[in-house]
């Protein structure tokens, strides 16, 4: 689907595409489109920031492990001073000193009772102070550590850490997605070059045999139907030369988007198609390990599992201690400027949800379902995951099988058509006959070219999907 999108793409845009202006040819080995393709890749940049933010979240949530040390500065201006009542001491002694008066001495201790009694009977006096808060200020520093937080802290950082883990298997994931597509996309525009040469040296033979057979007519030695049957079979090769040479400007210029290029680029492919000799030798065993889409659904579930043990945190008690250290100063009484206060303390607290068990017990339920649907959902993909391997380890087999025999076919029509040459000279053979002969030369060396390229697909393919691809 992603290929047709781009050959219509590519094809809105070919005619708005000035062929005047020549360009330096890109050569372009397999290595080098691979790595072009990586780095303007958006799916692979979306990742690679991800990453980042990642880390970045993981370190905020570290820092929850420190104490939070926090400022705090204030003044305030209250426009009418505020009236106070202070206390004053009776005006009468609790005792009187009797001694050096003409007073009887048994006369002492009642008269002092008497002093006590109305002492005692007496209320203080107040008298009104002014209390002024024009330019209170009020400055200091506040201290909060967390001792215990039900677990949700330490489970969060590990939680931030499968985090990081699961956006550098993405960002694995991404580029092997990506990889995959430029060599497709690579071994696609081989493809169709090989083809254009097949075609281009099939219309040389054509003309070749249609100057032979013009010459033999001329000598009356064949007669015109066969010169006839050559320009017929010229007009085919040449539509289909034409129709190749079309798809070869698609494929270029859709080769030039993935890779990040100039439509108008010309691209010369280095690795053209090459022998495949031996099968490639990787087990899938073990494959599924490493596949980083299994490697993500493990940390989903990893992350649900967290999610659990957060849930049950939120319920459960928190301890922490703070302190904090300020002046107040600026304050007037009675007219006179008081030193500043110093209002330093420490605490320490203790949260005990009381009254959300039910509310608690339900959302841990609830974060218990969600971790089983993930583990259903590894379960479900890993086998799936396991059909793929398998897949593409007999679409590998089939690709190389497919190869042996095409190059078999190949020498054999190459044989025939060495066959059909010399019997037609001899006045043996039909033109019929060898302009058949030709075709079906034509035909094996095309099947050849597409089961060679898709073999190295199929190759590429297996590396995906059983997770070497990088």
């Amino acid at each position: 689907m992603k290929r047709l999108i781009l050959i219509i793409l590519c094809s809105l845009l070919l005619p708005h595409i000035t062929f005047g202006q020549v360009q330096e040819t890109l050569q372009l080995s397999l290595d080098s489109c691979r790595a072009m393709a990586l780095r303007t890749n958006y799916d692979v940049k979306i990742a690679q920031e991800t990453i980042e933010k990642a880390n970045a979240e993981k370190n905020a949530i570290f820092s929850m492990y420190f104490p939070k040390i926090s400022g705090m500065a204030g003044i305030t201006y209250v426009f009418k001073d505020i009236e106070l009542l202070q206390s004053i001491e009776p005006l009468f002694p609790s005792s009187v000193d009797l001694s050096s008066t003409s007073i009887p001495t048994e006369l002492h201790g009642p008269i002092n009772d008497a002093v006590g009694s109305i002492k005692d009977g007496i209320v203080g006096a107040w008298k009104p102070i002014e209390l002024s808060l024009k330019g209170v200020f009020l400055a200091g520093i506040m201290l909060q550590q967390p001792i215990y937080a039900g677990g949700r802290i330490v489970t969060g950082n590990q939680m931030a850490k499968i985090g990081v883990e699961m956006a550098h298997e993405n960002e694995k994931l991404k580029r092997s997605e990506a990889i995959l597509e430029a060599e497709k996309a690579y071994w696609l525009f081989v493809t169709v070059r090989e083809k254009v040469k097949i075609a281009e040296t099939y219309m040389a033979l054509l003309n070749e045999a249609e100057i032979q057979v013009q010459n033999a007519e001329e000598a009356q030695m064949v007669n015109m139907n066969d010169l006839m049957q050559v320009r017929v079979k010229q007009n085919e090769v040449k539509m289909q030369l034409q129709m190749a040479k079309s798809g070869l400007e698609l494929s270029r210029m859709a080769l030039c988007h993935i890779i990040g290029m100039d439509y108008s680029t010309p691209i010369l492919p280095i690795d053209t198609v090459a022998q495949v000799e031996t099968l490639l030798a990787l087990s899938a065993d073990s494959a599924l390990d490493k596949r980083s889409e299994y490697k993500l659904l493990q940390k989903v579930v990893a992350m649900k599992e967290g999610e659990v043990r957060l849930a049950r945190g939120n319920y459960l008690p928190t301890v922490g201690v703070g302190a904090s250290f300020a002046y107040m100063g600026n304050i007037k009484i009675a007219g006179q400027k008081d030193a500043p206060y110093n209002i330093s303390n420490v605490m320490a607290t203790v949260n005990i949800p009381i009254t959300a068990w039910w509310e608690g017990s339900q959302k841990i339920k609830s974060a218990q379902r969600d971790k089983r649907i993930a583990e259903l959902e590894l379960e479900k993909n890993a086998q799936l995951m396991e059909l793929q391997i398998r897949q593409a380890t007999f679409n590998m087999n089939d690709a190389y099988t497919q190869v042996k025999m095409a190059e078999d076919a190949l020498e054999a029509a190459k044989e025939n058509l060495r066959i059909s040459n010399d019997r037609y000279e001899v006045q043996m053979e039909t033109m019929t006959a060898l302009l058949h002969a030709q075709g079906v030369w034509q035909e094996a060396y095309s099947k050849l070219i597409d089961a060679r390229i898709d073999y190295r697909i199929k190759e590429v393919e297996f590396l995906k999907a059983t997770g070497q691809l990088n």
